[in-house]
């Protein structure tokens, strides 16, 4: 009985502190790592949302750049953090996600080492040809025969979002395609647009100004709905890609170490959520290609797990290996 009581009483008491520095929270700067380098989407939208959300919670939001090895290296810096609530992950999936079947000895474990909190917003990939490539759908490139013996595309990297992407549609389709791997989105758009790839994937707002200017036909986007800024352009589904994979969007997120406080993380939600509603927020999301979601902690960890599985199940059946 003496033992239950010991074990009751600790419980309380770790609750008690919770709620207290839930109250006092926060009394100092708060810190978002952003595994990316500076100037790139992920870290444009992570200074706007930390600039509304600051404005809330009375604190400043520092953003610190930490890129490096698909993520995980600013990844590792949170998940080894001290959970109290003042230090962030602001990322793409890939840190929490892809690495986990890329990266050999990964220093933490998604799944266990954080506390999700919100998905800020997302967005789909589009995928372009260039104008000199025949057909003009996607299943016109796909089958036309002037574009054999095969098509080129290029990716953000080994296993990254565009590559499993890529190898589902050539798997799907039974079209020959070629993947070229590159470091990020924009040296393979830069070789797109020099026409030594014949395909290649741009976020919504890219690629619309892409085809304006006659530099790319737009085909297909990821996602479960179209682009508000690209409207006439199918989705993946309609077109009769119906694999899940092409229905997973490219996401910006925001989590913390696994410990931080529930009441804490709540906050931090309920503060990031209404920084999202802010009309300047939701124009810089709309301006680029996305749509704001400021999720739930309870729908991001169910909507994450989902797409833990679909996401690294693909990535090994594209036979990419860890490194």
């Amino acid at each position: 009985m003496k033992l239950l009581f010991c074990l009751l009483f600790a419980v309380c008491a770790a609750g008690s502190l919770g709620l207290a520095q839930a109250e006092t929270w926060p009394d100092r700067p708060i810190r978002w790592v952003v595994p990316t380098a500076a100037g790139g989407p992920l870290d444009g939208i992570g200074r706007q949302v930390a600039q509304e959300t600051s404005k809330r919670l009375g604190q400043p939001i520092i953003i610190e750049n930490r890129p490096g090895a698909g993520g995980s290296i600013g990844a590792a810096v949170v998940a080894k953090a001290e959970p109290d609530g003042y230090t962030f992950l602001f990322s793409q999936a890939d840190s929490l996600i892809n690495a986990v079947a890329l990266i050999k000895d990964l220093p933490y474990d998604p799944r266990r080492d954080f506390s999700l909190v919100t998905q800020a917003s997302q967005t789909g990939a589009v995928l372009m040809a260039n104008p000199d490539v025949k057909g003009t759908t996607l299943a016109e490139v796909l089958n036309a025969e002037g574009n054999s013996p095969a098509l080129s595309y290029g990716s953000w990297g080994p296993g990254s979002y565009t590559h499993i992407l890529g190898e589902t549609l050539s798997r799907r389709s039974g079209a020959p395609l070629i993947h070229v791997p590159y470091k990020g989105g924009a040296p393979a758009i830069q070789d797109f647009l020099g026409k030594q790839i014949q395909l290649a994937f741009a976020p919504a707002n890219l690629a619309r100004q892409f085809a304006e200017k006659g530099q790319a036909k737009l085909l297909a986007i990821s996602g479960t709905r179209r682009s508000e800024l690209l409207p006439e352009l199918p989705t993946f589904a309609e077109q009769g890609f119906a694999e899940p994979i092409f229905q997973v969007g490219i996401w910006f997120g925001l989590s913390a170490p696994s410990g931080t406080p529930d009441a804490v993380i709540e906050r931090m939600y309920e503060s990031v959520a209404a920084a999202m509603r802010e009309p300047a927020i939701q124009k810089f999301i709309a301006d680029g290609g996305g749509e704001v979601m400021a999720s739930t902690p309870q729908a991001f960890r169910a909507a994450f797990e989902q797409e833990f599985e679909l996401v690294n199940q693909t990535i090994q059946q594209a036979g990419v290996a860890a490194k």
